[in-house]
């Protein structure tokens, strides 16, 4: 189903402000107080036949500090849906960004309230397929705005897994939240993604944004 042709109430559930407004999904999970009345709306639909606007609605709850929401993305990333399914495919590479999106709802999560050591399990998930995955780097500007040092090995080894894989702009992303957390590893790998900016140009701003945290 389109979302041009959702019921009204789902729609506006999903994409309005509190004035009906169109803003889109992304505001919607901003929205500050959360609109608790549009809850009992979202929450059936994380069993909708429409696994595209399951996930949203995910997305949605999730981010507004959800129990249901977040379980809904976690199995999400547990069954590997980009294995079976395309729910957010890049503008400019057309690559399955769907746990960079998935792991930013998880972080709003947090700032709304929701428990950080249930969090940071589930961002492990997410980070642990870092280096098989696309990540445009909403996760990469979520963890920026969170304070969870737990989550440093899993940052550390999600760098070494996009190197692997041979996505060094998306490892470099990476650098300032390791800086965040741990100033000198991160100035020890700057030697390494310096030598990488012959490949791709971009990791000199992931490098140039690193040295502002250190």
């Amino acid at each position: 189903m389109s979302p041009n042709t959702y019921p009204a109430p789902i729609y506006q559930a999903l994409y309005t402000d509190d004035e009906g407004t169109l803003i889109g999904l992304d505001e919607v999970q901003l929205l500050d107080p959360v609109p608790s009345g549009r809850i009992p709306d979202l929450l059936p639909l994380l069993a909708a036949d429409d696994l595209y606007l399951a996930y949203q609605a995910g997305l949605v709850l999730a981010a507004w500090g959800i129990e249901a929401g977040v379980a809904y993305l976690r199995h999400l990333v547990a069954i590997r849906i980009d294995k079976t399914a395309e729910l957010a495919p890049s503008r400019l590479t057309g690559e399955d960004n769907v746990y960079d999106v998935i792991g930013e709802a998880l972080g709003l999560a947090v700032l709304s309230g929701y428990d950080e050591y249930e969090i940071t399990s589930s961002l492990t998930r997410v980070l642990g397929l870092y280096g098989e995955c696309f990540f445009e780097g909403k996760l990469k500007s979520m963890l920026l705005q969170l304070d969870l040092p737990n989550l440093l090995p899993a940052v550390k080894q999600a760098v070494k897994l996009a190197l692997e894989h041979g996505r060094s702009y998306q490892a470099s992303q990476l650098l300032p939240v390791l800086a965040k957390y741990d100033r000198p590893y991160a100035l020890s790998q700057a030697s390494l993604f310096e030598g990488l900016t012959a490949q791709d140009a971009r990791i000199a701003y992931n490098l140039a944004e690193m040295r502002e945290h250190v």
